[in-house]
């Protein structure tokens, strides 16, 4: 205590078990035996009319968990003096987790105790942990385990009634913050923890909704203030896409693998990739588009309302049944390549490239007036006719 005091009253002896407690301990110069009488208490505890005349000082002492119980009554040389003030260090690494304090028994009424964390050391206060014989757990604000940082402090004051120590320095009746009255002057590190129940984030100080995402029921809602309004979308300071009030633009690729598209609200039109290097395209649920690597394979009427040009051999039907009508003119010689050409009322012409005796001879060929370099058959109705044809 610093300061001297005008005049000294007697004030209540101090607790005859905690004085035997501390004369116990009194060796190694560690303190003076004191008594129960007021006369000896008076030169270590003075007051003024009831008040603490002069500043508090206290003795610290540095001390290690161990088993999560910090004992104020030992340390690595042997019993000390209890303190006011520890300096806690974690029994191995940086953090370590506090579950009680072991006093055997001596603590008293109210008594306080101030917890010290050194540069580098975290220490968590368990809330209400399980202790044993007469090792005293804490109760902590908001029912909540208490993180001590680095180099932070707590009070703790020993509840009688609970036989417990109270962890003081945040409110103790709610572990809620009033957050909207901080102003943030460097980065949030959550350590891993979560940022829970969000209505609306704002971005880049904007505060009028441009910019922000709002939560709702099974979802997010990105809100786009003005119609023309662009907002880019970017990975490691890559553009991806960009989202307006109309619209979504991809600038990068879009992967599905092999998932599907879906374009209307019963989601019974889409696209999607069933297979490696397919695509296929379905509407009312039916698929009428496949393409693959070797082949596009239409479902139902295929309709072209601009000119059709195909590279390559084509295949009009696959049966004889099947019809083909051309309802323009053909522009172009058809170029039957030695084949027939068959009617659909059951005549077909044949083409001969050269000229026979015996195909001359039969339906009266040999009137002819010349032999002709070649001849067209004619079949109709099951009967064969001949067209000469001359070089």
């Amino acid at each position: 205590m610093a300061g001297s005091p005008k005049s000294v009253n007697t004030d209540t002896p101090i607790d005859s078990n905690y004085l035997q407690y501390l004369n116990s301990l009194s060796s190694g110069g560690n303190t003076t035996n004191i008594t129960s009488s007021n006369d000896s208490i008076k030169q270590y505890v003075k007051t003024k009319n009831g008040i603490y005349n002069g500043a508090f000082g206290s003795v610290s002492q540095t001390l290690t968990i161990s088993s999560g119980i910090l004992d104020l009554t030992k340390n690595s040389t042997g019993e000390v003096v209890v303190r006011r003030t520890v300096y806690v260090i974690p029994e191995t690494g940086a953090t370590d987790t506090l579950n009680g304090i072991e006093l055997n028994g001596y603590e008293l009424p109210n008594q306080e105790l101030i917890l010290i964390t050194t540069t580098g050391d975290t220490v968590t206060i368990a809330h209400n942990a399980t202790t044993s014989g007469t090792q005293k757990p804490f109760f902590c604000p908001g029912d909540t385990s208490y993180i001590l940082a680095p180099n932070e402090a707590v009070t703790l004051i020993h509840d009688v009634a609970n036989s417990v120590w109270i962890v003081t320095g945040r409110s103790i009746t709610s572990s809620a913050d009033n957050l909207g009255n901080h102003t943030a002057t460097t980065n949030l590190n959550m350590s891993g923890n979560q940022i829970q129940q969000i209505t609306t984030a704002f971005f880049n100080g904007d505060i009028d909704n441009a910019n922000s995402i709002a939560g709702n029921t099974g979802g997010l809602d990105y809100n786009v203030d003005d119609t023309d309004e662009i907002h880019d979308f970017q990975v490691d300071g890559v553009s991806k896409f960009t989202i307006g009030n109309n619209q979504i633009n991809m600038i990068t690729n879009l992967s599905m693998s092999g998932n599907t598209i879906y374009l209307d609200s019963d989601v019974d039109t889409t696209i999607s990739s069933f297979s490696d290097d397919s695509i296929q395209i379905g509407t009312g649920g039916t698929i009428r588009l496949s393409i693959t690597n070797t082949a596009v394979i239409a479902t139902g009427n295929l309709t072209t309302l601009g000119n059709l040009t195909v590279s390559g051999g084509t295949i009009l039907g696959d049966a004889s049944s099947d019809t083909v009508a051309i309802n323009g003119t053909l522009s172009t010689d058809i170029e039957m390549g030695g084949n027939d050409l068959d009617f659909a009322t059951g005549g077909t012409i044949d083409f001969h490239d050269f000229v026979n005796g015996s195909a001359l001879s039969s339906g009266g060929a040999s009137a002819l007036p010349a032999l002709p370099t070649a001849y067209f058959t004619v079949k109709y109705q099951g009967a064969t006719r001949y067209i000469p044809y001359y070089t």
